[in-house]
This record gives C-alpha cells, structure tokens and sequence, in this order.
C-alpha cells in the first residue's frame, strides 16, 4: 500500500470514527440519563413507602397527573397527600423500561402495589405507565397510570 493510500483511508476513516466516538458519547449520556430516572423512580418509591412529602414534593412536576387504577386522577397536592397519608409500598417487577426521548423518559414496568384498604392488607397487581421530564439535573414524574391486572 502506498503512502497517498494510507492517507485517503485515513481521511476516509477518520469521518466513521468520529462518527463512532459521537455515538459512544451518546450512549454514556443517555445510560446516564437511564441510571438517573431509575434512582428518581426508586426514590419515589422510597417517599411513598415513608409517607415523606419534602422527598415527593422535589420529585413530582407542578401539574402532575397521577391516574389510579380506580380511574381516580390527582394532582401533585392531592397525589402527595394520599401518599403520606396511606405509605404504599410499590414493589417494582425486575424488567422495568426506561425509554428516553431527550429530557423526557417514559417508564413502563410491572408492580405490586402493598396497600391497607378499609383496614386490611392488600396486594394489588398493576401494570404502570410514567412520564418523567428533566428539568435542569432533576428528573420530575409528570404524568402516572396504571392500570390493575387479573389476580
């Protein structure tokens, strides 16, 4: 191979590499962005479980819509009262997805929800569908439904 060979392949490489460096960049950032909407989600969780408002309050979007599996809708206010009033305990299925589309990542998963109705325990199966945005370095649940699955 000829040196002015050497040269066009590396003019012709040096494109696809950058390409490639670009793309692993990207990667890291959105695993990043993925590791970071798991820890909000599990710090919800956590709030929830321990009735503890300041930690929701910093983890959910000013007009949050939360939709029950009872068709009930909340707002962020009501949403955290009921919260610290009633300390679910979600359990999240292991094949949680987290789906991202710039600052805005949609989770989708499977979990039981640990709850005391009337008095008694009950474990409830439900399908769940959020919507997390990032505002600054902060991931904030905007949106929540889920839906109940057969027992």
């Amino acid at each position: 191979m000829t040196n002015s060979n050497c040269v066009t392949m590396l003019s012709m490489t040096r494109p696809t590499f950058l390409l490639f460096l670009l793309s692993a960049a990207t990667l890291l950032a959105a695993s990043a962005d993925e590791q970071a909407v798991r820890a909000a989600l599990a710090q919800f969780n956590e709030a929830a479980r321990k009735g503890d408002s300041a930690t929701l309050e910093k983890l959910l979007g000013a007009d949050l819509i939360y939709g029950h599996s009872s068709a009930l809708i909340e707002n962020k206010a009501e949403c955290i009262a009921a919260l610290v009033k009633g300390k679910p305990d979600f359990q999240m299925a292991p094949e949680v997805h987290v789906n991202l589309y710039g600052n805005t990542a949609v989770v989708h998963g499977r979990m039981t929800a640990h709850v005391v109705q009337n008095g008694t325990p009950n474990k409830i199966p439900l399908d769940l569908l959020q919507v997390w945005v990032k505002s600054g370095n902060t991931w904030r649940m905007v949106a929540r439904h889920t839906t109940r699955l057969p027992a």
